[in-house]
């Protein structure tokens, strides 16, 4: 299956650009070495984001990041406590969600949604 027109138009508009993968009804979006803002043990991870085919009818729900990653006293985030696999890789799932609406949202808001949630490192 292709990704979604409106994604790609929205993946070319990033900076840095992800790596994509498509893994069944997901396109996998990797961002290498995204900054981690402070209060975590390191000053980047790698950020996966993972979209439905079907995007943007359906948009993206939770946020993975380098398993490594944690807050700077050695605790998994605030529900950032599974360690999952993806794409052969072992990934930390931050389960926060969010109201997606397709007609309003789109790929750069849901980007400002897991900044804003990392800020919190809680």
């Amino acid at each position: 299956m292709a990704l979604p027109p409106r994604l790609v138009k929205e993946v070319e508009q990033l900076e840095p650009k992800p790596q994509i993968t498509e893994d069944r009804s997901v396109a996998n979006l990797v961002f290498r070495d995204y900054p981690i803002p402070p209060g975590y043990n390191r000053s980047t991870a790698d950020l996966l984001i993972r979209i439905p085919l079907s995007y943007p009818d359906a948009g993206p729900d939770m946020f993975w990041t380098s398993p490594a990653l944690t807050l700077a006293n050695g605790v998994a985030p605030q529900n950032g406590d599974l360690i999952e696999m993806h794409m052969g890789q072992r990934w930390r799932r931050f389960s926060w969600h969010t109201i997606w609406k397709p007609t309003v949202d789109n790929l750069q808001s849901y980007i400002h949604f897991v900044r804003r949630r990392l800020e919190q490192a809680r």
